[in-house]
């Protein structure tokens, strides 16, 4: 596992790697949420190798395998996910169904997808979402894994992209 410490980061302390690095990642979660939900989204923090991240209730999370390997979480509130699933459904779900689980996993592979494309990460591959409900869930990365989680705010409330990669140079 990263023996790093996590180190909380203001945006504007990005060093100018990590701002390459985490570019793609930031961009396409900005135009997922424009397009698709109608949400205009800001980047708020940047968490490093932060090993016990507190998620929020549903974590879609999505592999990366082949020439680099890891995974991207994308961890929203209830809130957020019953707002997202109504923005996609036009009409808003009682409490978190299969819908609302069907539009978290959607969002991730968009932005999984998308940031892979962006990246222009050849030999790599993406698998099929997963979604995580409950409070106080973890997600375990694979052990040397670079942990950058980006901290954004929606109309809805808070989420993270969560990028974890082994395999960088």
């Amino acid at each position: 596992m990263s023996t790093t410490a996590p180190t909380q980061i203001n945006t504007q302390e990005l060093s100018e790697k990590q701002k390459r690095f985490l570019a793609p990642f930031v961009k396409c979660t900005k135009d997922v949420f424009s397009m698709m939900l109608n949400w205009e989204v800001s980047l708020v923090g940047v968490v490093t190798n932060d090993l016990n991240a507190v998620r929020h209730h549903l974590s879609g999370i999505i592999g990366l395998s082949g020439s680099m390997r890891g995974s991207l979480v994308l961890s929203v509130e209830q809130e957020v996910a019953l707002a997202a699933a109504t923005a996609f459904l036009g009409a808003p779900p009682e409490n978190v169904n299969a819908d609302v689980i069907d539009t978290v996993g959607e969002l991730t592979n968009m932005i999984g997808g998308s940031s892979k494309d962006r990246l222009g990460l050849d030999g790599v591959s993406i698998g099929l979402p997963t979604v995580v409900c409950g409070e106080g869930h973890t997600v375990n990365f694979d052990p040397g894994a670079h942990i950058e989680m980006l901290q954004f705010q929606s109309p809805h409330g808070p989420f993270t992209v969560e990028i974890a990669l082994t395999g960088i140079g």
